[in-house]
């Protein structure tokens, strides 16, 4: 029984997962634009960013680092034209969304979690506090945003109880994006997960008008021991107040950094195995196996599916599925220190790239020719 049953997990792993395959030239893209620069000896960026149904990316972004503040900025643009603007917001930025009344922005300072947005027309809402904890402890927490016709829905990991930096994360939401009487009082807030493992790095895919059920997939690890980490998958019903999940990887030792979007058939998820980044294109493609590195981010527009990644030597590499094909390429092959990738976005059919280099404090974008 034993040996059938290994026979057959090989048998799966091995028609699940699609080798990388070689992959020609991508489509050319523009010279590296600057977006912003940090006047400040930058550490690390913390920046999200997405594209809207106009065509532009917007996001916000904040520094971590010597003579750094805590101001976040907000930025938007595409190609070769970028606007900015410092908010009044302070604190670490989580994640971004955008809808049709504005840009999002997810952020946790000393003073709590918070959901802000800047309209369109450039006023700054009063923030919604969500979790009265937020900076202080050993790890900064991690979450994501979907927003929709002005409401919005919020998914973070934060620590909870003793145990000072081994204190476990745990996943908590708040929303007032649904309909059902959890929502009669405007907000609705819950805590996702009770156990004693640290459940980090949540990502929600878009909701679309087929299905409005929000989708989460986040990774559940054994922490400081870094052993074993899997992913999870979590769901809500549209007009239920509770998140169902179940697990969603069965192979590998360390599956970490989910990054998920939306597809013309199906969700899609991008993250990292081993030191490998796999895609998963549900309905639409099987899981790929595009090659080794860290932090992948996803994106789809027009048929086009675009997943880029860090590379162990601290390149930005792109790949790209069009019409089934897979091409890849090299976004920084002149890079000769470390890369941060920030976000990939995508919208007729061209990906923008939004890249952070600590070594020059500078936050660039790429976009497709």
């Amino acid at each position: 029984m034993l040996c059938r049953r290994f026979i057959l997990c090989a048998m799966l792993c091995i028609a699940l997962v699609v080798p990388a395959a070689p992959a020609g030239a991508a489509d050319a893209y523009e010279p590296r634009v600057e977006v912003l620069q940090a006047h400040c000896e930058v550490d690390f960026a913390h920046a999200d960013a997405v594209a809207g149904s106009d065509g532009l990316t917007r996001g916000f972004i904040s520094y971590f680092g010597t003579d750094c503040n805590q101001r976040i900025r907000w930025f938007e643009g595409s190609g070769s034209s970028w606007d900015t603007a410092r908010t009044r917001y302070r604190g670490v930025v989580m994640a971004t969304a955008h809808d049709g009344t504005g840009t999002w922005v997810l952020f946790a300072n000393a003073g709590g979690i918070r959901v802000g947005r800047r309209t369109n027309a450039g006023v700054e809402r009063l923030p919604v506090r969500v979790d009265r904890k937020g900076l202080g402890g050993a790890t900064f927490p991690s979450g994501d945003l979907l927003a929709s016709g002005g409401r919005w829905l919020a998914v973070w990991s934060r620590q909870v109880g003793p145990g000072g930096e081994f204190a476990p994360t745990e996943l908590f939401s708040a929303q007032t994006l649904g309909q059902g009487h959890c929502f009669s009082a405007g907000l609705h807030k819950q805590r996702l997960t009770h156990n004693r493992f640290n459940d980090d790095g949540p990502t929600l895919a878009p909701i679309g008008l087929d299905d409005a059920t929000p989708r989460l997939i986040w990774e559940r690890n054994d922490g400081a021991q870094g052993l074993r980490s899997n992913l999870r998958a979590g769901w809500q019903p549209f007009d239920d107040c509770l998140w169902r999940q179940r697990r969603y990887t069965a192979f590998g030792d360390l599956n970490t950094e989910p990054d998920s979007t939306r597809g013309l058939e199906a969700r899609l998820l991008t993250w990292r195995r081993d030191g490998q980044i796999l895609v998963d294109g549900g309905r639409a493609f099987p899981r790929r196996v595009l090659g080794n590195g860290a932090s992948p981010r996803i994106s789809h527009t027009a048929a086009r599916t675009h997943v880029a990644w860090i590379t162990i030597g601290t390149h930005v590499r792109i790949a790209q599925r069009d019409g089934g094909a897979w091409t890849e390429t090299d976004l920084t092959p002149d890079a000769v220190a470390d890369q941060q990738l920030v976000a990939v976005t995508g919208s007729g059919g061209k990906a923008t790239v939004l890249i952070f280099s600590p070594g020059t404090d500078r936050l660039t974008a790429r976009t497709q020719s």
